[in-house]
């Protein structure tokens, strides 16, 4: 039987699994740094989750879910993104209570939309996000600017761009929604199929469309920033000052709108002008004030961002960018160059193993030449080399594969030792 994996997935193993831990553990760092708390929530939702909140007319919910009814015929869907879920949880488990607020919540999970796969597009996919519920602070929302452009920064990234905009409250985005209307309504017939239809249901969505004519009408449009209330003009202003203040490159993007109907306020995008193609967002989100009221929950706002693990990934490996492991902990590859050492080598493994050094054993015969050169490209730190002369003295031949010295040690002191030969002990 030859059974391939669905079109639109990917195993993940090997160098893509180092790259996506220094990803997740780099991510956890800052996360903890902001005090934000894990929330995990299930991978698939009743529909109505996505369907009201993302929205009716986005092409999320008009095309891209995955959705099927269970045997008792109610409707669920895999989720396509992590805040509505998030949202969900938060008003039924009733976390809004006046000493959690601004509750700051982190989740990392995979996502599932049915596209067309590319490069760094997937059916399903990984992303890791946040969300800040409760306030309405503007430095809240630099905050998690800051921390989105942080991680990209502690990932190795050198070339970064904020796309920033606003799509006001609900009461300045209707009256841009009914100007944007009267200039989009003569040039209909030179909108695509997929844009006449938003006219009818979310004209915003026409900022969505990828074709050249459709986003050069657009661009050629009013801008909502010239339309904005007292109250969203100045959000907007103090937000640009302290990201200013906190040297984060940024640009303001008037035909940013975001592809989610919940967006009110700030929105915003990261950015690599490293990758010269459409697909250059790696993360972004903004402002959704009414969501959880959506939710039968309390009517305060919320602010997040979501990052997707898949294409920061994709774009690391092409800019050169190499994962390290920030733990910096020893890894020892043991080679048996004797039969009888059996009870010796397990010996040794669980002095390491119980010392917290990642081990193992080449279980091949072909020599030590070979073993020391797979030790090496699977990325452990030392070998230790084990022998009928080392049973017989109670010592262990320990070899720095960086600078291959090489060093016998009492068996007694291998974790010591191995500490000090890799300088882990120094990180202690």
């Amino acid at each position: 039987m030859s059974v391939n994996s669905p079109r639109g997935t990917a195993d993940i193993y090997g160098e893509y699994i180092k790259y996506r831990d220094f990803i997740i553990s780099t991510a956890r760092e800052l996360f903890d740094i902001f005090n934000f708390e894990e929330i995990i929530t299930p991978a698939f939702e009743y529909t109505e989750v996505f369907s009201r909140s993302i929205g009716e007319s986005t092409d999320i919910v008009h095309k891209e879910m995955y959705t099927f009814p269970d045997r008792k015929g109610r409707s669920l869907t895999l989720r396509p993104e992590g805040t509505a879920p998030v949202v969900r949880s938060v008003v039924e488990k009733k976390m809004l209570v006046p000493e959690n607020i601004p509750l700051k919540l982190f989740y990392i999970g995979n996502m599932f939309r049915y596209e067309r796969p590319q490069k760094g597009r997937m059916r399903e996919f990984w992303q890791l996000g946040v969300e800040a519920l409760g306030s309405s602070s503007t430095i809240l929302d630099a905050e998690i600017i800051w921390l989105l452009n942080e991680i990209f920064k502690r990932l190795g990234f050198k070339n970064l761009i904020l796309k920033i905009n606003t799509i006001g409250c609900s009461k300045c985005r209707n009256n841009y929604i009914k100007i944007f209307r009267e200039y989009i309504e003569p040039r209909l017939d030179y909108l695509c199929a997929d844009c006449q239809r938003r006219f009818k249901v979310n004209p915003l969505r026409i900022f969505d469309c990828k074709i050249k004519s459709c986003k050069k009408i657009v661009s050629e449009g009013p801008k909502i920033k010239d339309y904005l209330c007292k109250n969203c003009s100045k959000h907007f202003k103090e937000l640009i000052s302290i990201i200013s203040d906190l040297s984060i490159n940024y640009t303001i993007s008037d035909d940013l709108v975001r592809g989610f109907d919940y967006y009110t306020g700030i929105i915003f995008e990261m950015a690599s002008n490293d990758l010269n193609s459409a697909q250059n967002a790696l993360g972004g989100g903004g402002r959704y004030d009414n969501l959880l009221a959506d939710f039968n929950g309390p009517d305060m706002p919320a602010v997040g961002f979501a990052v997707g693990m898949d294409r920061t990934a994709l774009l690391m490996r092409q800019l050169g960018i190499k994962y390290t492991d920030i733990r910096n902990k020893p890894k020892s590859y043991i080679i048996s160059l004797s039969e009888d050492a059996g009870p010796y080598i397990i010996d040794v493994l669980k002095q390491l193993r119980n010392s917290n050094i990642a081990c193992d054993i080449d279980y091949s015969t072909s020599g030590i030449g070979s073993a020391l050169k797979k030790a090496g490209k699977k990325g452990f730190s030392t070998a230790l080399i084990i022998g009928e002369e080392e049973v017989k003295n109670d010592i262990i031949t320990v070899k720095d594969l960086k600078s291959f010295k090489q060093y016998k040690v009492k068996k007694n002191n291998l974790v010591k030792e191995v500490l000090r030969i890799t300088g882990a002990d120094q990180n202690e």
